[in-house]
C-alpha cells in the first residue's frame, strides 16, 4: 500500500517538473516584452509608400534607432505619419500591418510597417456661411485653397486662421471660423464649408502710459496715432509699439489690453515702457603706421530736456610721434552737436553743430591751421528710410581771416539692418553745396558728393560689402584755387588702405578737384566674436574734370582681423599698394574702432 502511494507521488513530481520545463521553454520562445528595460529600437522599414520616401518618413519620427524603445512614443509617431499623408490629401492613409522581430543578442526590435496610402482626395465646392462683412468672392480671392486642389488639411486650417486675421484687421477681434469637410458622392472629392461667426467690432477705450520716469508722456504720445473710440486693429497697435520703441529711449515697450479676455466691446490699452539710460559715454582709438595715433572721446544724452532733444560733446585727437622739420604733426577737433526732433512742434528735425578744428601737417604746409565754424540744418522724413535736409554752414579760418558761407541740401536713404554691424541693406547719400556769391564770405565754390554702400548676406554669416564715393568741387566768380580746408584727399584707414592719411591730393593751385573712391570687403566669421576680412580699395584725386581717368587709379589690398562688439568691430588691417611693384613688406598697419564703411 505504501509502495503504491510513493509511486503515485513520484509520477506527480515528474509531471510537475515536465510542466515547469515546458513553461520555461515557452517563455523563452515568446517575444521579449517591448517595454523591457534593455530593449532598443532597431531598423524601421516601410512598404507600400510612394508619396514619401523611407528617409522622409523616418526623419519625421521621434523614435530613433538605438534609443530605448517606448511603445507610446512609437504609436504617436505612427499617428504623426498618418497626419503627414492627410495634409497631402491622402485622407484614407493608414497602417495595414505592423510586423516586429526581436533580436535577443542585440536586444533590438525591428519593425516592418505596411502603409495603405489610399487615393488622393481633391477639393470640391467651397462655401461660406455667416459672412456679411466680406462677400464670398472676396473671401475666395484670399484663400490658400481652391476647387480642384489636393485636400490639404493644413492649408484648410491656415485659411480659417487667415479669415480670422482678416476680420481682426477690420476691428472684429472676436470673429471665429469653423471649417468642416463634407464627403460627396465621389469618395475622393470633398466639399469645404467655412462657418463664420463675425461677432461685433471692438473699440479702443482709455489709453494709459505707465513706466516712464524721465521721459515725458508728451514724447510718447507724439509717436502714437491711436485715439479713444477708434476701432481696435492689431496691426495699428503693433505699429505704434514699434514707433515708440524706435525712439531709442526704452529697453521694453509693450501693450496690455484690458477687457480682451472678457470679450468686451471696448478694450482699454495700457502702454508699459521701461526706460533705458539716457546718458552715455563713448571712445574710439586708432593707429596708423608708422607713428600716427588717434583718440576720440564723447559724451551724449538722448533726452536732455525730457522732450527727446539730443546733445553730444566730442573730441578727436590725432598725433604723429615722429617729427618732420622738427615738428610733430597733429589734429585737434572739438564738436558740440544738438538735435531737436520736432522743430517748432512740427514733424521736422532740426540740428546744429559748433566745431573748432586745429591741425598741423603736410596738408597745412606745416603751419597751424585753425577753423571755427558751425552748421545748422532742418529736414523731414519722407518715408521710413528717406530723409531730406536743407542747411547752412559758416566757417572762419583764423590764420588768414578767410570765411566760408555755404548753403546745402542733402538726402539719405538708409535701410541697413544694423547701424554698427550691417549684414544686409544699403546706405545712400547725396549732398550739394553752394558757397559765396550772394551768400558772402571769402570763397566761391560749388561742391557735390554722392556716396553709396551695399551689404549682402551670402549665408553662414558671410557678408559681401561694397562702397563707392564720388565728389567734385570747383571755384567760380573770384576764381582761385580750391580753399585749403575744402581740398579733396584720399588715403588712410577709412577710404584707401595701403596709403598714409590724406596722402593723395590734387595740385595745390588747382581750381577743380575730382575724387573717386571704391571699396570691396568680404567679411567672414572665424570664431564666436572674431572675424576676418579680405578687402580691395581703389581711387584717386584729379585736378580737373577732363583729367579723370580711371586707369590712373591708386589701389590697395589686404587682410584684416575683426573683434565684433555691439558698437562696431575693433579692426586690425594690413594693406599694401597694388599699383606698380607690390611689396608685401612695405604695407601699412591700421587699428581702428568701427568698419571703414
Amino acid at each position: 500500500m505504501l509502495f503504491k502511494i510513493f509511486h503515485i507521488l513520484f509520477l506527480a513530481g515528474l509531471l510537475s517538473l515536465a510542466g515547469c520545463a515546458k513553461k520555461v521553454q515557452t517563455e523563452i520562445k515568446e517575444p521579449v516584452e517591448e517595454t523591457g528595460p534593455r530593449l532598443k529600437l532597431g531598423k524601421v522599414t516601410f512598404t507600400g509608400n510612394t508619396v514619401f520616401t523611407q528617409g522622409q518618413l523616418t526623419g519625421k519620427m521621434t523614435s530613433q534607432r538605438g534609443q530605448r524603445f517606448d511603445d507610446f512614443t512609437f504609436q504617436q509617431d505612427l499617428r504623426k505619419l498618418v497626419y503627414m499623408y492627410q495634409k497631402k490629401g491622402y485622407l484614407e492613409a493608414k497602417f495595414q500591418n505592423r510586423e516586429q522581430k526581436v533580436n535577443l543578442e542585440t536586444q533590438e526590435i525591428d519593425y516592418n510597417l505596411t502603409i495603405s496610402e489610399g487615393q488622393l482626395s481633391a477639393i470640391g465646392q467651397i462655401q461660406f456661411q455667416g459672412n456679411s462683412l466680406y462677400s464670398d468672392s472676396v473671401l475666395l480671392s484670399l484663400l490658400k485653397v481652391k476647387t480642384g486642389d489636393a485636400l490639404n488639411l493644413a492649408a484648410v486650417k491656415q485659411t480659417s486662421s487667415g479669415i480670422v486675421a482678416l476680420y481682426a484687421e477690420k476691428g472684429y477681434l472676436y470673429a471665429s471660423v469653423k471649417d468642416t469637410i463634407i464627403k460627396t458622392e465621389d469618395s475622393h472629392v470633398s466639399d469645404i464649408v467655412y462657418r463664420i461667426n463675425e461677432g461685433s467690432p471692438v473699440y479702443i477705450g482709455l489709453i494709459r502710459i505707465a513706466g516712464n520716469k524721465g521721459v515725458s508722456q508728451k514724447v510718447i504720445k507724439r509717436e502714437m496715432n491711436l485715439s479713444s473710440g477708434d476701432l481696435l486693429i492689431p496691426s495699428r497697435v503693433y505699429q505704434n509699439q514699434q514707433r515708440v520703441y524706435s525712439l531709442g529711449l526704452f529697453t521694453e515697450v509693450r501693450f496690455e489690453m484690458e477687457g480682451l479676455a472678457e470679450k468686451s466691446d471696448t478694450v482699454n490699452l495700457l502702454l508699459f515702457v521701461k526706460e533705458d539710460k539716457n546718458n552715455w559715454y563713448g571712445f574710439n582709438f586708432g593707429y596708423q603706421q608708422p607713428d600716427r595715433v588717434q583718440l576720440g572721446l564723447e559724451w551724449g544724452s538722448n533726452n536732455i530736456f525730457g522732450n527727446l532733444q539730443k546733445i553730444t560733446l566730442k573730441t578727436d585727437i590725432g598725433y604723429g610721434l615722429g617729427k618732420t622739420d622738427g615738428l610733430h604733426p597733429y589734429t585737434n577737433d572739438y564738436y558740440l552737436d544738438y538735435l531737436e526732433p520736432y522743430f517748432l512742434s512740427l514733424p521736422l528735425k532740426a540740428s546744429g553743430s559748433i566745431y573748432y578744428k586745429k591741425q598741423r601737417d603736410d596738408a597745412s604746409y606745416w603751419s597751424p591751421l585753425s577753423r571755427l565754424g558751425g552748421e545748422a540744418k532742418v529736414g523731414k522724413s519722407i518715408t521710413r528710410i528717406i530723409q531730406v535736409y536743407l542747411g547752412y554752414k559758416y566757417e572762419f579760418l583764423e590764420e588768414t581771416n578767410n570765411t566760408t558761407s555755404d548753403v546745402f541740401v542733402s538726402t539719405t536713404a538708409d535701410n541697413r539692418d544694423d547701424m554698427f554691424n550691417p549684414t544686409r541693406g544699403y546706405n545712400i547719400s547725396a549732398r550739394l553745396d553752394q558757397a559765396g556769391s550772394i551768400l558772402g564770405g571769402s570763397n566761391d565754390y560749388r561742391k557735390s558728393t554722392g556716396e553709396t554702400a551695399f551689404f549682402h548676406n551670402l549665408g553662414r554669416s558671410i557678408i559681401l560689402a561694397w562702397h563707392a564715393k564720388a565728389s567734385g568741387i570747383y571755384t567760380f566768380n573770384r576764381v582761385g584755387p580750391v580753399p585749403i580746408q575744402e581740398r579733396l584727399k584720399l588715403g588712410g584707414a577709412m577710404n584707401l588702405r595701403g596709403y598714409a592719411q590724406d596722402e593723395i591730393s590734387a595740385d595745390t593751385f588747382s581750381t577743380v578737384n575730382m575724387l573717386v573712391n571704391g571699396n570691396l570687403e568680404l567679411r567672414v566669421p572665424v570664431y564666436k566674436m572674431f572675424g576676418a576680412c579680405l578687402f580691395v580699395d581703389a581711387g584717386n584725386v584729379w585736378a580737373g574734370f577732363e583729367s579723370v581717368k580711371w586707369k590712373q587709379y591708386r589701389g590697395g589690398t589686404g587682410l584684416g582681423l575683426r573683434f565684433y562688439t555691439p558698437i562696431g568691430p575693433v579692426r586690425l588691417d594690413y594693406a599694401i599698394k597694388t599699383e606698380g611693384r607690390m611689396k608685401i613688406y612695405g604695407g601699412q598697419i591700421y587699428i581702428n574702432l568701427g568698419h571703414a564703411f
